[in-house]
């Protein structure tokens, strides 16, 4: 999939575009590209996807302390690229872009710039100026500029109508069996292994010390995980799996700082400064304070027991 990161070096005119942040990339968004993809196809035309890169919640300096995304940049367009989008523009968003009237962002940036000869949004979908801008907009200059605006549906998983917010909520309520079934594939993100005080392995569980590669990554609310890990620079991908702990280590720890930590089944090796992406399965248990290391490592062999029997 290309990627495009300065709209001045984009000339591919007559994409089949979407436009949208699409944090999390779940079944609705998938749902929208899907339909963009099949009329690129009846076009003959680039299936193409318009995103941003930071959120405007972020630059907007709205929440910047615990606002969360489900996935950091790259692996959304790796996400994009899965799904069979042939491209992808990323707008670098700042507070100048965040001053555009709807009318101007159309205008500037989508014709000017990408000259697409069809586009569609998501159903609640806002663009421009305190997001001003809505599909009966799109629709009316669309039909002035001579290209075609649709509107992508609801679409509802579980009762509920399917939205990033919805996801964001479920996986930090720890409820990742349905996340998982919003997203359609597990809750994953990408981290590089750093230095720990490496109590793991004084009891047998050497454990890997996650610090994801986005400072604004959403991580389940804490407890005990299964799940599974893949070694990022391993080709073909080799997945582990493991037990996963998000959570304040109150047995060995008093600081009460969140930290991911993950013991690989099987695994024998050196993870550090390696990249994992670390994948959540189903919610074990609570995290717990036990009375002294031997308890947590029982407790640890009975998580590694039910992970193996999933």
């Amino acid at each position: 999939m290309e990627v495009c990161r300065n709209l001045d070096h984009w000339h591919t005119p007559g994409a089949v575009l979407t436009l949208g942040f699409f944090d999390g990339v779940h079944l609705g968004h998938q749902y929208l590209l899907e339909r963009v993809k099949l009329e690129a196809a009846r076009r003959g035309a680039p299936a193409v996807v318009f995103t941003m890169w930071p959120h405007p919640r972020i630059v907007l300096g709205q929440e910047p302390q615990t606002f969360r995304l489900i996935n950091d940049l790259d692996y959304k367009l790796e996400l994009f690229d899965r799904l069979g989008i042939d491209a992808a523009v990323v707008l670098d968003f700042t507070i100048e872009q965040s001053k555009l009237e709807p009318e101007g962002f159309l205008q500037q940036v989508l014709f000017d710039k990408i000259k697409p000869q069809a586009v569609f949004i998501g159903y609640d979908h806002r663009y421009g100026y305190r997001g001003r801008g809505d599909y009966a907009l799109l629709a009316q200059f669309a039909k002035a500029h001579g290209f075609d605006a649709f509107r992508g549906e609801a679409l509802c998983c579980e009762g509920k109508e399917l939205s990033s917010t919805l996801v964001r909520s479920t996986i930090a309520a720890g409820d990742i069996a349905l996340a998982e079934r919003y997203l359609g594939r597990n809750f994953l993100f990408y981290g590089s292994v750093v230095p720990g005080k490496q109590l793991g392995r004084t009891i047998g569980f050497p454990t890997a010390n996650i610090q994801p590669r986005s400072g604004w990554q959403l991580l389940p609310g804490h407890g005990v995980y299964s799940g599974y890990c893949v070694i990022g620079e391993c080709r073909p991908e080799v997945r582990y799996r493991a037990v996963i702990n998000v959570g304040s280590r109150p047995t060995v720890d008093s600081n009460g700082d969140t930290s991911i930590e993950a013991y690989l089944l099987d695994f024998h090796g050196d993870l550090y400064g390696r990249q994992l992406g670390v994948a959540f399965s189903r919610k074990l248990r609570n995290e717990l304070r036990f009375a002294s290391l031997e308890n947590l490592r029982e407790q640890i062999e009975r998580d590694v027991r039910m992970v193996r029997e999933e």
